[in-house]
C-alpha cells in the first residue's frame, strides 16, 4: 500500500508537468506486498524544479528558447476498505518561456515568437484532481483519475485543460507485469486520446525496466537501501491559452514539447521521503503558435541543450 501510495504521488506530479504525461504506474503493488506494508502517510508533498537551457532555433536565425518550470503538489490517499480508496490532490505548476532574439524586427514574422512572450512569458496553472483505485481482484489492479487544470488569472472553462485516465495493471509473474489503458485531455479547442500501453519487467531485484507508452521509459537500478540510479527519455509538455494583449499573436495557443535523455539519482533520507536529481539533453524539441481557435498552427523546432532538474516527496 506504501508504494502505491507513491506511484499515485508520482501520477499527480507528472500531470502537472506534463499533460500527457500524467499517469506513472498508479497501482504498482501486489496484494502480498501491499499486505507486508506498514500503514502509509495519508498525505504526500511533492515538489519539482526543472530548467532546459537557452537552444538555438533550426530555422529562425539569431534567435534562442530556453525553459524554467516548477511545480508543488498535495495528495491525499483516503482508503474506503482494505482493498479500494479515492484521491485527491491540489498543486501548482508555473512556467516561464525564454525567448530571446538578437536582432528583432518590429512586423517582422520571424519575430512574432518573440514578441508573443516579451510582455508576458510566465504562465501558470492550478490542478485539481481526484479519482478512485481498487485492488480486490487477484493479479489486478486497476485506478480512474479525473483532473483540471485552471489558469489563476483567468479562472474561465476557455482556459482550462481537462484530462482523465482510466489505467489497469496485470501482475503476469512475479517479475512482469502490464499495463494498460487510455488518456483523454479535452480543452483549448482540442480533444486528444492516447492508449497507454506497455509493461515493467524486473530481471533482479536490483533492475527495473519500464516500457510503458506514452509515459515511462526508463531503467531503475537500486544501488544501496538508500540510492537508487537511473536513465530515462523524458516528455515535457505545457500547452496554454496566451493572455491578450495589444499584440494579435497574444490572441491564440502555445504549446511546448520537450524531449529529453536522463540519467538520474534517487536518495532514500528517510522512509516515506526521497530526493531525486536529473541531468540530461534536450533533443528533438519544439514550440507551437495557433491562433484563438487553434487553427492556423505554426511550429518553431529548435537545437539540443543540456538540462537539469530536482525533485523531493515528503510523505506525512
Amino acid at each position: 500500500m506504501l508504494k502505491l501510495l507513491f506511484h499515485v504521488m508520482t501520477l499527480a506530479g507528472h500531470l502537472l508537468s506534463t499533460p500527457i504525461y500524467i499517469i506513472h504506474d498508479a497501482c504498482g503493488i501486489d496484494k502480498e506486498t501491499r499486505e507486508a506494508s506498514p500503514k502509509p502517510h495519508p498525505f504526500s508533498l511533492q515538489t519539482q524544479y526543472l530548467q532546459v537551457e537557452k537552444a538555438d532555433f533550426k530555422k529562425l536565425a539569431n534567435q534562442s528558447l530556453g525553459y524554467r518550470q516548477f511545480d508543488t503538489t498535495v495528495l491525499c490517499t483516503l482508503p474506503i476498505t482494505s482493498q479500494t480508496g479515492a484521491i485527491f490532490s491540489t498543486g501548482y505548476v508555473g512556467a516561464r518561456i525564454l525567448w530571446d532574439n538578437a536582432q528583432p524586427v518590429v512586423g517582422d514574422p520571424n519575430s512574432l515568437g518573440y514578441y508573443t512572450f516579451q510582455k508576458k512569458s510566465y504562465y501558470s496553472y492550478i490542478l485539481l484532481s481526484a479519482g478512485v483505485y481498487t485492488l480486490s481482484l487477484k493479479n489486478w489492479q486497476w485506478s480512474a483519475v479525473v483532473s483540471s487544470l485552471i489558469d489563476p488569472e483567468n479562472i474561465e472553462a476557455g482556459y482550462s485543460l481537462y484530462q482523465a485516465v482510466i489505467s489497469g495493471k496485470y501482475q503476469a509473474t512475479q517479475q512482469l507485469s502490464v499495463i494498460f489503458g487510455v488518456i483523454n485531455e479535452t480543452g483549448l479547442h482540442q480533444e486528444k486520446a492516447w492508449p497507454l500501453l506497455g509493461a515493467t519487467y524486473k530481471p533482479s531485484d536490483k533492475l527495473t525496466i519500464n516500457c510503458i507508452y506514452p509515459v515511462n521509459f526508463s531503467v531503475e537500478y537500486n544501488c544501496t537501501s538508500v540510492c537508487d540510479f537511473g536513465a530515462a527519455y523524458r516528455l515535457t509538455r505545457l500547452r496554454k491559452k496566451l493572455h491578450p494583449n495589444d499584440l494579435p499573436s497574444s490572441r491564440g495557443i502555445f504549446e511546448y514539447q520537450g524531449r529529453e535523455i536522463e540519467g538520474n539519482v534517487k536518495l532514500y533520507p528517510w522512509p516515506g521521503s526521497f530526493v531525486k536529481l536529473f541531468y540530461g539533453w534536450s533533443i528533438g524539441s519544439d514550440i507551437s503558435l495557433a491562433d484563438s481557435h487553434n487553427n492556423n498552427v505554426t511550429s518553431y523546432p529548435f537545437k539540443s541543450s543540456a538540462f537539469f532538474s530536482g525533485s523531493a516527496v515528503l510523505s506525512f
